[in-house]
C-alpha cells in the first residue's frame, strides 16, 4: 500500500513541472486546463477507488487515483511537441542546456522554493504540536481554520505564479516600464481581493467554522483562530508577489533570504513567543507577525530594484 501511495504522487509532481514549462511559454490557459482537470478528475476518482461502494481500496486507492495525472502530463507533452517550432522549451534537452549559468539559474530559483516548502511543513508541525496541548477541540478548530485560510492563500500564490512569466519576459527584454505596470496592476487586484476576503472572514468567522462542524467549542476556538489568520492575508499576498518577482528576475539570493526569514527568523520564533504570552490564541497571529515584516521588506527591495533597473524618465 505504501508503494502505491508514494508512487501515486509521481504523476502529480510531473504534472506540476510540465505545467510550469507550459506556463513559462505564455500558455497559461493550457497550464490551467491541465492542472485543474487533473485535480477535478482526482476528486471524482478518489471516492470510487477508496470507498466500499467502489473498489474499496482505502488509502491505496487514493494513490492509484492520482495516476490520472499521467493523462494531463501527456497533454502537456503533446502541446509542447505541437509547438516545437515556435517554443523555446524542448522536450529533449541539448548539450547547451547544461551550461553553468543555466544550472546556477535553475538552482538559484529552485532551492529557495524547496526550502520554503520544507519550512512550511516544519512550521505547521510546530503549530499543531502546540495546539494539541489544548485538547481535541482546539486541534479540530485549528485544522478547519487552516483549510479555510488556504483558499485565499492559494489564490494569492496562483496570481504570483501567473505574473512571473510576464515579469520575466519584460525583464529580459529591458521593458522595465511594462514590468512595473504589470506588478502594480497585480498588486492592486490582489490587495483589494484579499482585503475583502479578510473582512468577510473576520466578521463571518463563526459562520465559516460552522460550515464544517456544528460544535460550539470548536466554533469558539475556530472563530478566534480565523481572526488572527485572516488579518495576515493582505500582507501575505504582497509577500508572494514580491518573491515571485525575485524568482522571475533571477534574484535567487533575495528569494532564499525571504524563505529563511519567513519561518526560521520570524514565524517559528513568533509561535513560541505568542503562545507563551497569549496561550493558544496567540498561535493564530504568528503568520501575521511574519508577513507584516516580509511585506514591508519586499516592497523596499522591489522599490530599490525598480529604481535601479529603470531610466529616470520611466519612474
Amino acid at each position: 500500500m505504501k508503494w502505491t501511495v508514494s508512487f501515486g504522487a509521481v504523476p502529480a509532481i510531473l504534472n506540476v513541472v510540465m505545467a510550469y514549462l507550459v506556463r513559462s511559454e505564455g500558455a497559461a490557459l493550457h497550464a490551467s486546463v491541465g492542472t485543474m482537470s487533473g485535480c477535478i478528475l482526482n476528486i471524482i476518482l478518489d471516492p470510487f477507488f477508496i470507498m466500499p461502494w467502489g473498489l474499496g481500496m482505502g488509502a491505496e486507492g487514493a494513490g492509484l487515483a492520482s495516476w490520472n495525472y499521467v493523462i494531463w502530463g501527456l497533454y502537456f507533452f503533446v502541446l509542447l511537441f505541437a509547438r516545437r517550432k515556435t517554443t523555446c522549451v524542448r522536450l529533449l534537452p541539448r548539450s547547451k542546456s547544461f551550461q553553468k549559468f543555466i544550472i546556477l539559474g535553475v538552482f538559484g530559483v529552485g532551492i529557495p522554493a524547496s526550502i520554503q516548502n520544507l519550512l512550511n511543513v516544519t512550521g505547521m508541525t510546530i503549530l499543531n504540536n502546540f495546539t494539541s496541548a489544548y485538547g481535541a477541540d482546539a486541534v479540530a478548530a485549528m485544522g478547519i481554520t487552516q483549510k479555510i485560510n488556504q483558499v485565499p492563500l492559494y489564490i494569492s500564490l496562483g496570481l504570483s505564479q501567473g505574473l512571473m512569466p510576464l515579469i520575466s519576459y519584460n525583464y529580459a527584454a529591458g521593458n522595465y516600464k511594462r514590468m512595473k505596470s504589470a506588478f502594480l496592476f497585480a498588486l492592486r487586484v490582489v490587495l483589494v481581493g484579499m482585503t475583502a476576503i479578510c473582512a468577510f472572514y473576520f466578521f463571518q468567522s463563526e459562520f465559516m467554522i460552522r460550515l464544517f462542524m456544528n460544535n460550539e467549542s470548536i466554533i469558539r476556538h475556530g472563530s478566534r483562530f480565523l481572526h488572527g489568520f485572516c488579518l495576515g492575508l493582505p500582507f501575505l499576498c504582497v509577500d508572494f508577489l514580491a518573491v515571485g518577482v525575485f524568482q522571475a528576475t533571477g534574484m535567487g539570493r533575495a528569494a532564499l533570504a525571504f524563505a529563511l526569514m519567513r519561518k526560521i527568523l520570524l514565524e517559528i520564533p513568533a509561535l513560541f513567543i505568542l503562545n507563551a504570552l497569549f496561550p493558544l490564541y496567540g498561535l493564530a497571529y504568528a503568520q501575521l507577525t511574519a508577513e507584516v515584516v516580509l511585506a514591508a521588506a519586499g516592497m523596499i527591495v522591489l522599490y530599490r530594484t525598480f529604481r535601479r533597473g529603470m531610466p529616470a524618465k520611466e519612474l
